[in-house]
């Protein structure tokens, strides 16, 4: 079995999500890591106030110690336990920083909402996977805003952590697999939770949102290909409109990354994506992705679900072989 161990892992950490979901909130790593960070916000913003390097020092010090651990019991299962066992605990780290299942079931609320015609419903929905304004949103505007959220959460969430779970598994093993994949999921959160243009996070939030987008970087460009490769095995699904939509809109986002997948995701679907939104009552201009229809239904917010298993599956697969080539 050992022999076997590297090329499992990947796999091993699809199927525990898939089988179990997303561990309950009260006793997720996230959540602990959360409050964490909040600890240290706190304490280097009172040492040197809302700055960019109190954010730069704050971010390090609540990602190294969970990278370190996670690093640390997988060295720890290899020293005292059998040989596979640092692989098992590797695969259960990185179970832990992907939720392919916890996305899907989030955008299956929305689906049955919008099934029943359920607006309000469907809003408050929605507003657990955005954070946009939904009050003004119609059905239409809420199935966009999942799948929009289904489309960049793929990357986030989902591929990132695969490839980096990947390249730390290439260079530093069964430890390495697992504080890399560690590293990615605490920036992300870090992004979520400081990365906002506002006078609190403008400066402090800077470190950890780069860091971020930096980490984003390969796997935002990555997913384009794949989503239009996963494209082919989905009824009604478009692969080649898939590339050139993605490839034509790969910009059209503030963020560096996210138009990517999104414009894939519009492609394939025949939609147009993105346009202005507002947070918190603040309008912001985004421009629209993709060229088809505007209306989106409920079979699209399903395709996409069944779009977003399929790139996971086939990233997996991906990434395993190219670890069982080295």
């Amino acid at each position: 079995m050992e022999q076997y161990a590297p090329i499992l892992i990947l796999p091993a950490a699809l199927l525990l999500d898939l089988a179990l979901g997303e561990p309950p909130g009260c006793c997720h790593p996230v959540c602990h890591f959360g409050r964490w960070a909040r600890l240290m916000e706190r304490t280097w913003k009172r040492l040197l106030g809302k700055t960019f390097l109190a954010g730069s020092l704050a971010a390090l010090c609540a990602v190294l110690p969970p990278v370190c651990l996670g690093a640390g019991i997988v060295l720890l299962a290899a020293a005292v336990l059998p040989s596979w066992a640092a692989w098992c605990a590797a695969a259960l780290t990185v179970y832990l920083c992907m939720a392919p299942r916890s996305l899907a079931a989030h955008a299956r609320r929305v689906l049955s909402a919008a099934r029943e015609n359920d607006l309000p419903q469907a809003k408050r929905k929605v507003s657990m996977i955005v954070g946009r304004d939904t009050q003004t949103l119609d059905m239409h505007g809420v199935l966009r805003a999942a799948i929009e959220s289904v489309s960049e959460n793929l990357t986030d969430g989902i591929l990132s952590t695969l490839f980096w779970a990947t390249i730390g598994l290439l260079l530093g093993g069964p430890a390495g697999c697992a504080a890399a994949a560690i590293l990615h999921r605490c920036f992300n959160t870090l992004d979520a939770l400081w990365g906002k243009k506002n006078d609190e996070y403008r400066r402090f939030g800077t470190f950890a949102a780069r860091t971020d987008d930096a980490l984003n970087y390969l796997p935002a460009r990555l997913s384009l290909p794949l989503i239009a490769l996963s494209c082919i095995p989905i009824p009604g699904m478009r692969s080649r409109r898939s590339l050139s939509i993605g490839w034509k809109y790969r910009s059209a986002h503030a963020s560096p990354n996210s138009a990517w997948s999104e414009a894939a995701f519009a492609g394939a679907l025949g939609l147009k994506l993105g346009g202005p939104v507002a947070y918190k009552g603040i309008p912001a201009p985004y421009p629209y992705i993709g060229e088809g229809r505007m209306d989106a239904r409920p079979g699209d917010l399903s395709r996409s679900i069944v779009l977003m298993y399929a790139a996971t599956c086939i990233a997996t697969a991906l990434f395993t072989l190219g670890t069982a080539c080295f």
